[in-house]
């Protein structure tokens, strides 16, 4: 005799005896093991993959009595150390650009400035090999010396041209000199911007009776010059060659030339290339003097006003604790584990999921009937999850890279990558905080846990910006394949699921809260669209975090708009940094202490929301 089992009509249905199990004595101990995995699954790939990496140490000394002042703000709270510092590691990036060099800025292979004493500053060299680690230290230190003597420089300078322009207004000197001749063609090119413009001096200034010192901050400062021109004009061909598609070709000056009769921002741009170029021409003739009858070369580790201290090879790596911060992972899920254990004995968390799963058939309906009423009578129908942020996203290519070209490479990915989960979260608060108002009729009618409402309108929206994550991965593919001819993906891709997840959890709380204000106050309706639309703007979807720099701006940001950070996630992990046209992103990993951050506040999110709900969800068939 054969016996058959029956196979569930539902395949949303599970065992019976699920809850059963859920509610033994084993429950506290399977949520414990739970939280320890979860922490473990999500430190352990980042632990793992840290690179082994050496430090090497080098240091830029320089002369307090000479140049003290840089420690001075020339911005609100940014120093001219900060400013050298900022023009240094630009030089290097651009410079390892120039030998094919991409791996400038990465954890394994980067330069760290560490303020020391006054008038000292520790270059630390990071990379995966200690003669790499000792390079890039040494480079670090020389070019720090360099900005700092350029930051002299430029006063010297300035005085220089002063006087330049005295003479050119005075009838009666006699014919200008060759060096006069120079000084003029800078400030006729303006091929040295200043802070502030420059006055006629009277008092005489002759460069070759200048001490040495201030001969070698000089040249240092039409040095300086000199690659900030060179950097300015290989971004605009690099901009150039995008509108008119003429790089590779043989007689590329004059397709650009042919493209710009016919485009106007090709025209203008070309226009704006050619004065850097004159400018460009006016600095290096001037530097050639310096260094040649002037002699003003610079040896950056000899004794003076400003010079480097050479690091040693490093002996050992850096030991990366690895077993230490897995223990940490360890400990963290354990009390994770035990607080939620101390918070469902308080608070019956777990009778409030089992209520829930028992309208789980209620709420896959509730979902689908959203689904379906969104693209009801569309002869499209599921295809605009994709096109609808597809037209968004290239609405904003259109923007920012031909009529505000904001400069950052493989743009299209940097848009899509944080526009998805912008559109995610906005839909999720704009259908929540009317999910209770919507469903007066259904609270009227049936019993049923009022969470339910708007927690069909968070998974509604999930489900959309799941459908649509199909599109976001074409984007990637095509852009790396046209831009850099292949795939340049990461593992870190892996990690999208755990950002899905708080951001699912922090919405779900901010959803819970709005509803039930929203019942009581019907001008959240409203008001909400408008919060909206600037938390957009305060948020980093068409922008990265890093125009406002890395001060206590941006950390404001981070800490009161978790969104801030949660788009930051995914495109560290889909995207990587914001670079400039020419360089190749590349994804990794967000920082651990980070992620436990946001993770941490959507949990207080969630908590907040559902304590909100709960304490007004009673007086819900009276308000409605």
């Amino acid at each position: 005799m054969s016996h058959t089992v029956k196979k569930p009509d539902n395949p949303w249905a599970l065992p019976n005896t699920l809850f059963t199990i859920l509610n033994s004595p084993l429950l506290p101990w399977l949520w414990v093991l739970l939280c320890v995995a979860g922490a473990l699954a999500v430190a352990a790939p980042r632990l793992l993959s840290q690179p082994l990496v050496y430090y090497a140490t080098a240091e830029t000394q320089f002369d307090m009595g000479r140049y003290g002042g840089i420690y001075n703000p020339v911005t609100p709270g940014r120093t001219g150390l900060d400013v050298a510092v900022a023009d240094a590691l630009e030089t290097l990036r651009q410079d390892a650009l120039a030998r094919r060099e991409l791996r400038f800025g990465l954890p394994n292979f980067r330069v760290q400035y560490i303020p020391s004493a006054q008038g000292t500053v520790l270059v630390r060299g990071v990379a995966s090999s200690a003669a790499e680690a000792q390079s890039l230290a040494n480079a670090g230190a020389a070019e720090l010396a360099r900005h700092i003597r350029a930051a002299g420089g430029r006063e010297v300078l300035r005085n220089l041209l002063g006087w330049e322009l005295w003479l050119s207004l005075d009838q009666r000197t006699a014919a200008p000199g060759p060096f006069d001749l120079l000084l003029r063609e800078i400030i006729r090119t303006q091929a040295f911007p200043m802070s502030r413009e420059i006055e006629p001096i009277s008092i005489s200034r002759d460069v070759v009776a200048l001490p040495r010192e201030e001969q070698l901050d000089l040249a240092r400062a039409l040095e300086a010059r000199y690659d900030l021109w060179r950097f300015e004009i290989n971004t605009r061909n690099a901009t150039l060659d995008t509108l008119c598609k003429s790089a590779g070709q043989s007689d590329r000056e004059a397709a650009l030339v042919t493209c710009a009769k016919t485009t106007a921002q090709a025209a203008a741009e070309l226009d704006a290339r050619n004065r850097d170029v004159s400018r460009l021409r006016a600095i290096n003739a001037t530097l050639q003097y310096m260094l040649g009858p002037l002699k003003a070369s610079f040896n950056v580790d000899d004794p003076g006003a400003a010079r480097r201290i050479s690091a040693g090879l490093p002996a050992d790596p850096e030991p990366r604790h690895i077993p230490e911060l897995i223990g940490l992972a360890t400990l963290f899920g354990l009390i994770f584990g035990g607080v939620g254990v101390a918070v469902d004995r308080s608070a019956h968390l777990m009778a409030k999921v089992e209520e829930i799963w028992r309208y789980r058939e209620l709420i896959r309906n509730l979902v689908l009937r959203d689904l379906r009423s969104r693209y009801k009578g569309s002869a499209l129908g599921y295809l605009w999850t994709q096109l609808a942020p597809l037209g968004m996203m290239l609405v904003y290519v259109v923007v920012f890279s031909v009529l505000m070209p904001s400069g950052i490479a493989q743009f299209p990915v940097f848009i899509i990558v944080g526009l998805l989960p912008w559109n995610y979260a906005a839909e999720a608060v704009m259908t929540s905080t009317r999910s209770v108002i919507d469903g007066a009729a259904l609270i009227k009618k049936v019993y049923f846990p009022r969470e339910v409402l708007p927690l069909v309108s968070v998974l509604s929206s999930l489900t959309n910006f799941v459908l649509s994550l199909p599109m976001m991965f074409v984007v990637i593919v095509l852009v790396q394949l046209t831009t850099i001819g292949h795939l340049n993906l990461a593992w870190s891709f892996a990690y999208l699921p755990v950002m899905i997840l708080i951001q699912t959890v922090m919405l779900a709380g901010v959803a819970m809260l709005l509803s039930a204000v929203a019942v009581f106050f019907r001008d959240v309706v409203h008001l909400v669209g408008i919060v909206i639309n600037i938390w957009f703007f305060l948020t980093p979807v068409i922008y990265p975090l890093s125009n406002f720099g890395d001060g206590k701006m941006v950390l404001l940001i981070r800490w009161l708009n978790p969104m801030a950070s949660l788009i930051e996630f995914y495109r560290e992990s889909l995207y990587g940094s914001a670079v400039l046209i020419g360089q190749i992103p590349t994804p990794g990993v967000p920082a651990l202490s980070s992620l436990l951050r946001v993770s941490v506040m959507a949990l207080v999110i969630l908590v907040a929301g559902y304590w909100a709900f709960e304490r007004s969800s009673g007086r819900f068939g009276e308000e409605i």
